[in-house]
């Protein structure tokens, strides 16, 4: 085999590894997109569960209020 090939042969190989090497980065970086987005989902989830609690807190509120209501008119009697 002549030197010219052997060089072009080595110089294929190398853009080949760096193609590879590429290829890796960017399966790296679409891994840490999904782990990104579970995580976002958790956080939706956590939200979710504190607009749940805030309601329920909402919804006592307005028991308490509709409570004091009947005692004023109560006492207006």
């Amino acid at each position: 085999m002549q030197s010219s090939e052997k060089r072009d042969i080595q110089f294929g190989r190398s853009f080949i590894e760096f193609g590879q090497s590429f290829i890796k980065f960017g399966q790296s970086f679409i891994e840490f997109g999904r782990s990104f987005i579970e995580f976002g989902r958790s956080f939706i989830e956590f939200g979710r569960s504190f607009i749940e609690f805030g309601q329920s807190f909402i919804e006592f509120g307005q028991s308490f209020i509709e409570f004091g209501q009947s005692f004023i008119e109560f006492g207006q009697i």
